[in-house]
Formats: structure tokens, C-alpha cells, sequence
């Protein structure tokens, strides 16, 4: 799996510099898994804040606060480093690997919105109120019409759809904002598709079926 699409350098830096919301960092670290451009990217944004920091001039610190560094450096560098197994994946529906960066978090039961979709909340363990789902649409259908007040990101994790902005495949990320007022991806005939994704704040759904759900899904 070689991604095509990507977020956005803007996004990937908010990545680096820690400034991305918690939910929307989840999807960018499941791209990452799969996607070395992405990862150099950020290494390299990483670098240049490192190069930026050093230029600054330099802060005083308490005599305690040393210490406190100083205790922190020893104490780890006396343990023995263990390495840590990865954890095994876990499989959805009997049928799908889910990336690593969810093996913590807790994927709920698939809700019913139509026979053709379904969606199910993933819950972050540090931050349980963040607007994350995964979406299970049935081919040749498309999520409810809808437009944003933010940031949103979707992951595609197994099959594909396509949308105003492209094409977007397994390993592909799909990044729209509030500038994006008629939002309707729609799934290819040849497949289900899984995607992951994550909203800055909740979406503004078009349809009548769609508003009646937004509430329970959350976004």
C-alpha cells in the first residue's frame, strides 16, 4: 500500500509541532504507518522546531528543576531497556486488520444510520470526547451530503471512494475544511469501503436522515 493522497504540509505541521487535536492526530498517525513521505516530513518539520529552539536565547533555570532533570536522566539511563513487542492487530468484523495507532483506543459497536452504512465511535483513552469514528459504507453509496465548521480528515483504511477533491485509496487521507460546503463521498462499485475519521467541529449535514443521526454519531 503506497498512498497517493496525503494531508496537507499545513496539517503535517500542526502534526509536528503538537498543535493538531487529539482526534485528527489519530488519523495523520495511522497515515504515517503506511506512508514514508509523510514521515519524513515530519521529521523534518521536527528538525527545523529543534533548529528554531536553538536559536532562542537562553531562559534561566532553578536550581531545583536541575536536579529534578539531572535525577530523571539518571534514574532512566540505570534502567535496562526492554523492547516492547508490538501488540497484535486487531481484526473488525472477522475480515479487517485495524491499524496500530488504535490498539489502544476503544472501538464501539456498529450503529445504524442505513442498510448501506454504518458507523461505530472510537474513544481515545486520553481523550474520550474527541469527534473520531469509523465509517462502513456499502459500494456504489455515499455518506449523507454535508459541509464543515473546521478541520476533517478521513483515512481510508480498506477499499475506496472518490469526492469532489479525487480519488482516494487505501492508505489515502482525505482533507476538507470549513471552506468545503457541499461534501458527499462516494464509495466505488467494486467494494466496502472502511475509512477512519475525525472532525474539528460538528459537521453541517444537508439531509433530514443525516441531522437525525448527527446527535448519536457525534459529529
Amino acid at each position: 500500500m503506497s498512498p497517493r493522497q496525503h494531508p496537507s504540509d499545513e496539517t503535517l505541521l500542526r502534526h509536528a509541532s503538537r498543535n493538531l487535536g487529539a482526534g485528527l492526530r489519530l488519523v495523520v498517525d495511522v497515515h504515517l504507518e503506511s506512508c514514508p513521505r509523510c514521515r519524513e516530513q515530519i521529521r523534518l518539520f521536527e528538525a527545523a522546531g529543534g533548529a528554531l529552539l536553538e536559536d532562542l536565547p537562553p531562559a534561566p533555570v532553578s536550581s531545583s528543576s536541575l536536579e529534578k532533570i539531572f535525577a530523571r536522566i539518571d534514574t532512566e539511563s540505570a534502567a535496562p531497556r526492554r523492547l516492547r513487542a508490538a501488540p497484535p492487530a486487531r481484526i473488525l468484523d472477522d475480515r479487517y486488520a485495524l491499524p496500530a495507532a488504535l490498539a489502544n483506543c476503544d472501538v464501539g459497536p456498529w450503529r445504524f444510520v442505513h442498510p448501506k452504512l454504518r458507523w461505530a465511535r472510537v474513544r481515545l483513552p486520553d481523550a474520550p470526547r474527541e469527534r473520531v469514528i469509523l465509517l462502513k459504507i456499502a459500494p456504489g453509496h455515499a455518506t449523507p451530503a454535508h459541509g464543515h465548521r473546521g478541520l476533517e480528515l478521513t483515512q481510508v483504511l480498506y477499499g475506496a471512494f472518490s469526492s469532489a477533491h479525487g480519488a482516494y485509496g487505501p492508505g489515502d487521507v482525505e482533507e476538507a475544511d470549513d471552506e468545503v460546503k457541499d461534501h458527499e463521498p462516494r464509495v466505488t462499485a467494486d467494494g466496502e469501503c472502511l475509512c477512519l475519521a475525525a472532525v474539528e467541529a460538528p459537521l453541517r449535514i444537508h439531509s433530514l436522515l443525516g441531522r437525525l443521526f448527527q446527535p448519536l454519531m457525534g459529529i
